[in-house]
C-alpha cells in the first residue's frame, strides 16, 4: 500500500486511541460528579475505542508495517455537564466519521481493495457511533435538562448493554 494509506491509517490509529483517551476523561468527570450510569456507558465507549485502534494496528502489522504509536495530546477533563459531554461526543464522531470518509475515499482513488475494505468497516462502525450519540440528543430534546430529566437519563445510560 502507498505511504499516504499508510499515513492515513497511522493517523487512524492515533484518532482512535485519542477518542479512548476523550471518553475516558469524560467518563471519569461524570463519575466524579455523580453521574454513574453514564460514567459507566462512556467507560464503555471508551473500551471501543481502543478495539477500534487495534483493527488498524493488526492490519498494518498482518502487511509486515510497524504501527507507529505517537504522541497524543491531551483531552479536556473540564466539561460542563452530562449535556455537554454528549454534545461534545457526537461532535466528535462527525469529525471521525469524516477522517472516515478521507480514508476511503484515499482508498478507492488508489484502487487499494485491502484498506477500502478495513475503511468500511470503520464506516460502519460510525454508523453506529453516530447513532448512539443521536440517541442522546434526542433524549435531551424531548425530555429537557432538568434536574429530574438528567436524572432519568442516568438510570437508562446505566442500562446499557
Amino acid at each position: 500500500i502507498s505511504d499516504k494509506l499508510v499515513q492515513l491509517l497511522q493517523y487512524r490509529i492515533n484518532q482512535e486511541e485519542f477518542s479512548y483517551r476523550l471518553y475516558k476523561s469524560m467518563s471519569e468527570w461524570l463519575s466524579f460528579n455523580g453521574f454513574t450510569g453514564a460514567a459507566y456507558l462512556w467507560s464503555k465507549y471508551s473500551d471501543e475505542e481502543q478495539k477500534h485502534a487495534q483493527w488498524t494496528y493488526s492490519f498494518l502489522s498482518d502487511l509486515d508495517i510497524l504501527p507507529v504509536v505517537d504522541e497524543l495530546k491531551k483531552p479536556s477533563g473540564e466539561f460542563k455537564g452530562l449535556c455537554d459531554i454528549i454534545e461534545l461526543s457526537y461532535a466528535h464522531e462527525v469529525t471521525i466519521t469524516r477522517q472516515c470518509n478521507e480514508l476511503f475515499m484515499t482508498a478507492m482513488s488508489e484502487g487499494c481493495g485491502m484498506v477500502t475494505q478495513l475503511s468500511l468497516k470503520y464506516q460502519a462502525e460510525q454508523v453506529e457511533e453516530l447513532g448512539k450519540m443521536t440517541k442522546w440528543l434526542d433524549r435531551l430534546e424531548a425530555f429537557g435538562e432538568d434536574t429530574n430529566s438528567l436524572r432519568f437519563l442516568d438510570n437508562e445510560m446505566s442500562e446499557v448493554k
